[in-house]
């Protein structure tokens, strides 16, 4: 009996995820300096840097660096630095930005239903969806760690924060750019005009680096390899995980790119009329907020211009806190398994990534997409059907009108006390 007491104590939770990331990362550490580990998404960034400072031309491999000029200075400084340093510092960098954005996020009132107490469990269990991507030194967790960042900021009306927490990760990847977007439908007088701002002055940086000439030029290459790499074209070996994945490769429906194209662009439309709609009526922030960081992870890895299963991280915090969530309120049996099963196919390639990448059977890789779109489809019946908030006792007619009358009273003494909107409206 005391044993299991000891499992209900936060503090547990908490040391437990201490040790159990603190481990893991020294474990990396420990491979890279011994040659074990395989980080070839560090390597390609630390050659852009080194490209870079010698004014060389960066997109020479199609496979290699893809990123754009902002990134490849933004490595420079790694090029000087020691191997072994430069991995290091990358590597901590990684999980300070995922582990501070997702502490940011629990910190606002987005979950309520959470207790922070236990906040010791989500990062335990966001853990093994992150190993691969810092085996390897992908910027995935940077990008996702910035855009819990940029929600929490938005939450409580930093939109500068907020706005910085979006530009950056969008010169890494492109996907935070459409989380931007959607914020952008919430409040576009306070942050339209702020994240343009900050959008050319990011771009303008490079160029204070190096001379203008090769910048622009970089530039340019950079547009260019973009616009010319058709993923849908690639061989099954590199296709992207997405939904196209899905459709063509599994599903072998007679979809052409072009339309595929047209179901990427309508399906990000879709999230912008539904946050506006949201808005219209009256949905309380949090619930917002909410909606459009589950929403928006989703779309990035579905119907984004690149996914690969390393990707997939920029769903993982949203997943992990939907799953967390709904043990901590009502849920119908058949909404909680959904989420579950959402969960479970992640873990499964997640695994697969880090421990047994040598299988390569299409429907492993089916895991991820199908994973998405049960997320999503626990999402809308989350949100749609949920009153959100926890469910008020019933009054009886008594109480009821004591309460109307002291509420009355209440309102009259003090004229800034208004009545809440209907959140299930």
């Amino acid at each position: 009996m005391a044993f299991t007491e000891i499992f209900k104590k936060p503090a547990f939770w908490t040391v437990t995820a201490w040790i159990a990331w603190a481990v893991a990362l020294l474990v990396l550490i420990v491979r890279f300096c011994a040659g074990l580990n395989r980080p070839y998404a560090f390597n390609d960034y630390v050659l852009a840097g080194f490209h870079w400072i010698h004014g060389e031309y960066l997109y020479a491999n199609w496979r290699g660096f893809i990123y754009s000029p902002l990134t490849a200075a933004f490595f420079a400084p790694f090029a000087y630095l020691p191997p072994g340093v430069a991995y290091i510092i990358w590597l901590l960098l990684n999980a300070a930005a995922l582990l501070g954005g997702l502490a940011a996020l629990l910190k606002t009132t987005l979950f309520p239903v959470i207790n922070q107490a236990y906040s010791g469990i989500i990062y335990l269990l966001l853990l093994p969806f992150t190993l691969g991507n810092l085996d390897v030194g992908q910027a995935n967790a940077l990008v996702i760690g910035l855009l819990m960042f940029a929600v929490a900021a938005v939450r409580v009306e930093r939109w500068n924060t907020a706005v910085l927490c979006v530009a950056i990760p969008t010169f890494f990847k492109i996907y935070p750019l459409a989380a931007g977007m959607l914020i952008c439908t919430i409040a576009p007088r306070r942050f339209g005009w702020r994240l343009l701002i900050a959008l050319v002055v990011a771009g303008v940086v490079p160029f204070l680096f190096q001379h203008w000439s090769y910048v622009a030029d970089q530039y340019h290459a950079w547009v260019t390899t973009r616009i010319s790499d058709n993923r849908l074209n690639y061989p099954i070996r590199y296709v992207p995980l997405d939904l196209w994945f899905l459709l063509h490769w599994i599903g072998h429906l007679p979809i052409q790119p072009w339309f595929y194209t047209l179901i990427q662009l309508g399906t990000g439309v879709g999230l912008a009329l539904f946050c506006i709609w949201a808005k219209w009526r009256n949905w309380r922030t949090e619930r917002v907020l909410s909606a459009l960081f589950f929403l928006v992870s989703a779309w990035m890895v579905l119907c984004g211009p690149a996914t690969e299963s390393h990707t997939y991280l920029l769903l993982a915090p949203a997943l992990v806190l939907g799953m967390v969530q709904s043990f901590n309120r009502w849920h119908p049996a058949w909404l909680r398994g959904l989420v579950c099963a959402a969960f479970v196919l992640q873990l499964v390639n997640h695994t697969r990534i880090s421990y047994l990448f040598h299988l390569k059977d299409q429907w492993i890789f089916s895991a991820q997409p199908i994973s998405a779109l049960l997320f999503l489809g626990y999402c809308f019946s989350w949100l749609l059907t949920d009153p959100f908030l926890p469910a008020r006792p019933a009054l009886n007619s008594e109480s009821q009108k004591s309460s109307s009358c002291s509420s009355s009273s209440s309102s009259s003494r003090n004229p800034d006390v208004q009545p809440q909107p209907n959140d299930t409206k």
